[in-house]
């Protein structure tokens, strides 16, 4: 199913990471079916990514995808929440933390936030990509169903999610009229 949204998302998503000219080790945070991990992957310069994801299925899937794209060596898929202290911690620190449509799942969107931060090393950057709120979204229908956002945040919500952090070096753009991207840098 993601192949079908290969051109309109997850190609802007690996356009605007791969612009942030970082390279060693990666962290994603929702990883899902491991699409966008593959993706990157392929990038020479990027030596390892730890994708992580809530779902023990996602995850199923995703190392299934990965083995099958022969970059199991590359590639670590592991079951896991952002909120889960522990574990982040246990994670290790990296070059590049991401998370593509996953904000509006989280339960305590700052505490989140605030844990990727803590996983990037000196140097790095933190780049999250998710929906942001607009008011005409609830009148967007796919497959004869409304598109719910209630979730999502608007710029203003997530300049002030990272600040609450103490991260102030972030850019906030648009993308596709109902997303939007925030990179920061250590």
């Amino acid at each position: 199913r993601q192949r079908r949204y290969e051109r309109l998302l997850y190609s802007q998503f690996r356009r605007e990471i791969r612009a942030l000219n970082l390279g060693g080790e990666y962290l994603e945070m929702g990883a899902g079916s491991g699409f966008l991990a593959a993706m990157l992957a392929e990038d020479t310069s990027v030596r390892s990514i730890t994708a992580v994801d809530i779902s023990a299925d996602d995850v199923a899937v995703a190392n299934e995808y990965v083995r099958q794209a022969g970059l199991e060596k590359r590639i670590r898929c592991l079951v896991g929440d952002v909120q889960d202290e522990d574990l982040m911690r246990g994670l290790g620190r990296f070059d590049l933390v991401y998370s593509t449509l996953s904000l509006h799942h989280w339960r305590d969107p700052a505490g989140a936030v605030g844990s990727l931060w803590s996983g990037g090393k000196e140097g790095g950057a933190l780049y999250i990509c998710d929906f942001r709120r607009v008011w005409w979204a609830r009148f967007l229908r796919f497959k004869g169903k409304g598109v719910h956002f209630e979730g999502s945040f608007t710029p203003a919500m997530v300049g002030a999610i990272f600040r609450e952090q103490g991260i102030a070096n972030f850019r906030i753009r648009t993308r596709f009229f109902i997303l939007q991207s925030v990179t920061a840098w250590k």
